[in-house]
């Protein structure tokens, strides 16, 4: 086969033939979680990691657990070992793994409903590095949201889960903003959250510094603490007031797919004086090193 494939529910099945069912809670109520990670040099990165997530989030909600880390890792292996062959050497895949809550009793009856699976599911995409390149050359335009963050009375919002109108709504609205712009979130107390696709981090005063509350349990934001942590700059997780941004030498974004973006602009307003900043390219360094590749470059040198 010459077309992608996904595995759903324990088979392998083409990728076009890859669907969730209008009765699924997860097509219904949104009621779903997800895990994003992403290939470098074709190999999976902190795998481990991100399926301890999805089965963490999995437990803490109460959806169905259908399978374990070794038959998601098992039908991981046979997505991967077919597809990252339809690539060439010089482009990467995103790895998406979700499950949902499973049928919904009203469409199906709760006879049939008790019988009937959750959708589990696995399936890869080519990154979009043209996308990233204007955003990684002249860095993202952001503006700050009259939609706000769901608090954590609702759900708890450091799990990754796909219930995300509040974050396409938020995204529209700073697109008719500026063409291109991101739309950054804040907390109902005023408070800097992130973007619809990433964590958010300042630079002030030589301190790298990220919210702590209403935001996810981002998996990158954890790998720039560690970077932080070796090269010996200072990295604080604590609310960050609205305003603060005004003071930041650098801001800029992270994500296990797009790595790291730097920010040019917030509400229209210059955030430090260069693109990249010096951080950002220390962290970029020891992203590159780690994975064995130039992140920055993969991006920069695609062809559009």
């Amino acid at each position: 086969m010459t077309t992608p494939i996904a595995w759903m529910n324990g088979e392998l099945i083409p990728y076009s033939h890859a669907a969730v069912p209008v009765w699924d809670l997860g097509v219904v109520a949104g009621a779903s979680v997800s895990e994003l990670t992403r290939t470098f040099a074709h190999r999976p990165f902190r795998l481990s990691q991100h399926l301890d997530r999805l089965l963490d989030a999995i437990h803490k909600i109460g959806f169905p657990e259908q399978y374990d880390k070794q038959q998601l890792l098992h039908g991981i292996d046979g997505v991967l070992a077919h597809n990252l062959p339809l690539i060439s050497a010089d482009r990467e895949l995103g790895l998406v793994i979700f499950s949902t809550a499973g049928p919904n009793a009203t469409y199906l009856g709760a006879e049939v409903a008790r019988r009937t699976q959750a959708t589990t599911a696995v399936h890869t995409f080519e990154l979009p590095f043209e996308t990233w390149k204007p955003q990684l050359r002249d860095g993202m335009r952001l503006w700050i949201s009259s939609v706000r963050q769901i608090p954590g009375e609702c759900f708890d919002v450091t799990l990754k889960v796909r219930n995300r109108l509040h974050w396409w709504l938020a995204d529209q609205e700073a697109a008719k903003q500026a063409p291109g712009s991101k739309a950054l979130l804040t907390d109902h107390a005023g408070f800097i959250t992130e973007t619809s696709t990433s964590a958010f981090h300042l630079v002030c005063n030589g301190r790298i510094i990220t919210p702590d509350s209403c935001v996810l349990n981002s998996l990158s934001s954890q790998l720039v603490e560690e970077f932080a942590r070796t090269l010996g700059l200072p990295f604080e997780r604590r609310p960050v007031p609205l305003g603060e941004f005004r003071y930041a030498s650098e801001a800029f974004l992270t994500s296990s797919a797009a790595t790291l973006l730097p920010v040019s602009h917030i509400n229209g307003e210059q955030i430090g004086t260069a693109i990249p900043g010096p951080v950002f390219s220390q962290m970029a360094a020891s992203w590159s090193e780690l994975v064995g590749i130039d992140i920055l470059q993969q991006v920069l040198g695609a062809q559009t």
